[in-house]
C-alpha cells in the first residue's frame, strides 16, 4: 500500500471509529456490559472454604467470633501443615477444636495464656484476632512495621503493646481499613462477617495500587497552621510506599495520574526535574500525562518522557489531521511482579484541548478515552498480563453520594471485563469506589492524600475476585519520611533558596480564590470576583495602561497567607508563566466575555479590573448582566444598550487564543500585543507598595454585584 493509500485508509477507519463511538445507535457506553455483582468477603470465605456453616445455608454473619472459630477458619485459609499431636497444646479443648488449634500452635501463630489455657469458646477480640491473622500472613514472625501508621487512630493509646505491630501490619496487609481519626476499638468482639474480610489476604494474593495526582510540583512537604502539623511532599509519599513494599514487596504498582510538574517554583526552575527525579528514586511504575504536562512546551515534554526512568505512558493522543497516535509516546507499559503481569494504559483528558494553550498542543487531538483503552486492553492481555489498571487524568467528583464525571464514565464503558482499576486525576477531588465493577481513585491534588486500590486475585485462576478503593492521609506523623526523597528534594530546594526567600511585598490580611460573597451564598466557589482577583487583573490593567484587565479563575493557583509574601508564594500563585496581552474589543464583545459561565459551578467567575458590574442570576444564562461600567461611570453596557466605543482592554496569553476555558470572544480580537509577564506585574504592584511602606489589604471594593442575593 502506498503512502497516499495508507493515509485514506487511515482516515476512513477513523471516521468508522467516531460514527462508532458518537453515533446515536452505539455509545460506548450503551454498548459495555455491566459487570455482575461483586461477592461479599463472606461469600468469598465461604466458597473457599475458610467458613462453614451450621446447616440449611445458616452461616450467622452476624454472630461473634469465638478464639477458638478464628482458629479453625485461619487453619482452612493458610492450609496450615498438620502437626504431630502427643498431646492437645492446650488443656481445655474440645474435640473439634483441637487439631486447627495444634496445627496453628505449632505453626507459631498463637499462644496461651501462661496456664495451659487458651479460651477457645470467648469471644476474641479484634486486637487479638489482628495477632492471629496478621501471624498467619507471617508465618508467625513478629512483624518489622513502623507503628506511626497506627496515628489513624484516636485511641491508639488503649491498643495493647503487643498488638500494635500486628495492627500496624493488618493496616498495610488489607486486614484492617484506613479510617483517619476513627477509633481502632481494640477490646471490642468481631462478628463472623467481619472476620471475613480480615482473612481476604490470607485467602487470596494481594495487589496494592498506590497512586498520586496533580501534584503540580509540590515536592516538598508544606505546614498546615490549622493543625499545626507537616503534610504531604515526596518525602512523604515515599514513605508510605516503602512501608507498602514492606509489606507486599511483590505486589505493589506505583502510578502517577498527571498534572506532575508544574505548579511551583522548585518544581519550574527546571522543567518538573525535582518531581522527576523523586518519581525515579521512589520507583514509579508509570505515569500519564496530564493538560499540565504541556506548558513548558511540546519539545520539552518530550525531553522528558526521554529523560525520565519512570514510563511516561498516553495511548488517546492522536495526530489532528490522520488520527493516529503519535509516536513519541508509549500508548502502555507491561510490569511484570510477583508471577503476575500488570498491563498500564496511560489516558489523557479530552478537555486538554480546552485547558491548555492552544499553541502547545497544535496538531494534536485528545481522543475518547475508553475505546484506546479497549484497544490497548486488548493488546495487553495478547501479551499475557493479568491485571489491567488504567492511568488517566480523567477527572471524578462526588454528587449527591454518586461518582460522577469521565472517571466514572471509562469504568460504565468498559467494565471489569476490560479494567480492573482506573487512576483519576484533573479535578483535585477525592474520589474512591467501585464503578461497574472496576476499582476507581482520585486522591486529591498537591500530595494531600495518597490513592490506595486492592485487589484481591485467585491465587489459581490469576482473577481478580475482590476490589476495593480509599484515600490515605499524607500527614507526616502517620507514616516514616524516606529520607534518601527527603534530601533529595532539600538539594533542589538550596539551588533557589535566594531567590525563593526574597520578600516582594506584604499581605495584611489572608488574600484568598473565594469570592466575597462566599459565605452569603452557602460556600459556593467560584461566584465572581475574588480578592486575588482583583489584585493581579489590577496589576495587569496598570502595567499596561488599559481600561479593562480580564484573567481566568483556574489560573490562580494557591491563596496567600497574611505577613512577608515570598516570591516562591506569588509564583505559586501564578505558576503557568503566562503574559499580559492587549487588543482592543467592542462593548458587546466584553458582555460576552463576562457571561461565559464557569464549567464546574455554572455560575460568571471572570476576574477582573477597570469596570464595576450588575449581574442577576435568575437571569438566562447569556444574559445575567444588566450594567458594566468603567470606574469613572462610562457604560460599557446600561439600561440594555452597549456603547458605541471600543475600549483597550488586557487578558492573558491564554485566554487570548479563543480557546482556553471557554473564552471563544478572545479569539474574535485581532490586534493584541504582548505585554509584561503576569507575575512580573503583579510583583511590581506589590513592590511599589512595600516602597509606599504598605500592607497589601483586598476588601471589597464594589466592583462586583450580583442583584439576586440582595432581593
Amino acid at each position: 500500500m502506498n503512502a497516499k493509500a495508507k493515509k485514506l485508509a487511515t482516515l476512513a477507519i477513523a471516521a468508522s471509529i467516531v460514527t462508532a463511538l458518537y453515533g446515536p445507535q452505539a455509545s460506548a457506553a450503551e454498548s459495555a456490559p455491566v459487570a455482575p455483582k461483586a461477592k461479599t468477603d463472606l461469600e468469598l470465605a465461604i466458597e473457599k472454604g475458610a467458613i462453614s456453616g451450621y446447616g440449611n445455608g445458616d452461616y450467622r454473619a452476624d454472630a461473634f467470633v469465638t478464639r477458638g472459630e478464628l482458629v479453625s477458619m485461619i487453619n482452612r485459609a493458610a492450609k496450615l501443615e498438620k502437626a504431630a499431636m502427643k498431646k492437645a497444646p492446650f488443656d481445655d479443648l474440645e474435640a473439634w477444636q483441637t487439631e486447627a488449634i495444634t496445627n496453628a500452635a505449632a505453626a507459631g501463630i498463637i499462644r496461651g495464656n501462661g496456664y495451659g489455657h487458651f479460651n477457645p469458646n470467648r469471644a476474641i477480640t479484634k486486637e487479638e484476632l489482628a495477632v492471629i491473622v496478621v501471624g498467619a500472613l507471617t508465618k508467625g514472625q513478629k512483624p518489622n512495621v513502623n507503628l506511626e501508621v497506627l496515628n489513624y487512630f484516636k485511641d491508639k493509646d488503649s491498643i495493647s503493646e503487643w498488638a500494635k505491630p500486628y495492627i500496624a501490619y493488618g493496616l498495610y496487609a488489607g486486614v484492617f481499613d484506613f479510617k483517619y481519626e476513627s477509633d481502632f476499638k481494640p477490646q471490642a468482639s468481631v462478628t463472623r462477617a467481619d472476620a471475613a474480610k480480615t482473612l481476604k489476604p490470607v485467602l487470596f494474593n494481594v495487589v496494592d495500587i498506590l497512586t498520586t495526582n496533580d501534584i503540580h510540583g509540590n515536592a516538598d512537604v508544606f505546614f498546615d497552621k490549622k493543625k499545626n502539623l507537616g503534610r504531604g511532599g515526596m518525602q512523604t509519599v515515599a514513605g508510605i510506599v516503602n512501608e507498602f513494599r514492606n509489606v507486599n514487596a511483590d505486589g505493589t504498582i506505583v502510578l502517577d495520574a498527571g498534572d506532575a510538574w508544574q505548579g511551583t517554583l522548585l518544581s519550574n526552575a527546571s522543567n518538573g526535574e525535582v518531581i522527576m527525579a523523586s518519581f525515579d528514586k521512589i520507583g514509579y511504575d508509570a505515569m500519564t500525562v496530564g493538560n499540565h504536562e504541556f506548558d513548558y512546551t511540546l519539545p520539552v515534554l518530550k525531553e522528558n518522557i526521554q529523560k525520565s526512568k519512570t514510563p511516561i505512558i498516553s495511548a488517546n493522543i492522536v495526530k489532528q489531521d490522520t488520527k493516529e497516535q503519535v509516536n513519541w509516546i508509549k500508548p502502555s507499559t507491561l510490569v511484570e511482579r510477583g508471577g503476575l503481569k500488570f498491563g498500564i494504559i496511560g489516558l489523557s483528558t479530552p478537555v486538554t484541548e480546552s485547558t491548555t494553550k492552544s499553541t502547545n498542543i497544535a496538531g494534536l487531538d485528545f481522543y475518547e478515552p475508553s475505546y484506546f483503552a479497549k484497544i490497548e486492553a486488548e493488546k495487553l492481555r495478547a501479551a499475557g498480563a493479568d491485571i489491567i489498571i488504567a492511568d488517566t487524568h480523567l477527572p471524578g467528583e462526588i454528587k449527591d453520594g454518586k461518582i460522577v464525571s469521565e472517571l466514572p464514565q471509562l469504568a460504565e464503558a468498559t467494565g471489569n471485563q476490560v479494567l480492573d482499576a482506573i487512576v483519576g486525576g484533573h479535578s483535585h477531588m477525592g474520589v474512591a469506589g467501585v464503578v461497574n465493577g472496576v476499582a476507581v481513585v482520585e486522591a486529591l491534588a498537591y500530595t494531600n492524600a495518597v490513592g490506595h486500590m486492592q485487589l484481591f486475585v485467585d491465587k489459581d485462576t490469576k482473577q481478580v475476585v475482590s476490589r476495593e478503593s480509599e484515600l490515605l492521609d499524607t500527614w507526616v506523623n502517620l507514616v516514616k519520611a524516606d529520607e534518601e526523597v527527603k534530601q533529595l528534594v532539600s538539594t533542589y530546594t538550596q539551588k533557589i533558596a535566594e531567590k525563593a526567600n526574597k520578600v516582594e511585598g506584604v499581605a495584611g490580611e489572608l488574600l484568598h480564590r473565594k469570592s466575597f460573597r462566599y459565605e452569603q451564598n452557602g460556600k459556593q466557589d467560584r461566584d465572581g470576583a475574588t480578592p486575588l482577583g482583583n489584585s493581579i487583573t489590577d496589576a495587569m490593567r496598570l502595567a499596561e495602561g488599559s481600561d479593562i484587565a480580564f484573567t481566568n479563575i483556574g489560573g490562580i493557583r494557591a491563596d496567600v497567607e497574611p505577613g512577608n509574601v515570598s516570591y516562591a508564594k506569588m509564583f505559586s500563585v501564578l505558576p503557568f508563566g503566562n503574559y499580559d496581552v492587549t487588543g482592543t474589543m467592542t462593548a458587546e464583545q466584553i458582555k460576552r466575555a463576562f457571561e461565559v459561565l464557569d464549567k464546574y459551578t455554572k455560575l460568571p467567575a471572570l476576574q477582573f479590573s477597570g469596570v464595576k458590574v450588575k449581574w442577576d442570576n435568575t437571569r438566562a444564562a447569556g444574559d445575567k448582566y444588566t450594567e458594566i461600567v468603567l470606574l469613572d461611570g462610562t457604560p460599557v453596557y446600561k439600561d440594555g444598550k452597549f456603547a458605541e466605543r471600543t475600549f483597550k482592554v488586557t487578558t492573558n496569553d491564554f485566554m487570548a487564543t479563543g480557546t482556553g476555558d471557554g473564552f471563544a470572544v478572545f479569539g474574535e480580537v485581532k490586534d493584541w500585543k504582548d505585554g509584561a509577564i503576569m507575575l512580573d506585574a503583579w510583583i511590581a504592584h506589590f513592590n511599589k507598595l512595600q516602597a509606599e511602606g504598605k500592607t497589601v489589604l483586598l476588601p471589597n471594593d464594589g466592583r462586583d454585584t450580583r442583584l439576586d442575593l440582595q432581593k
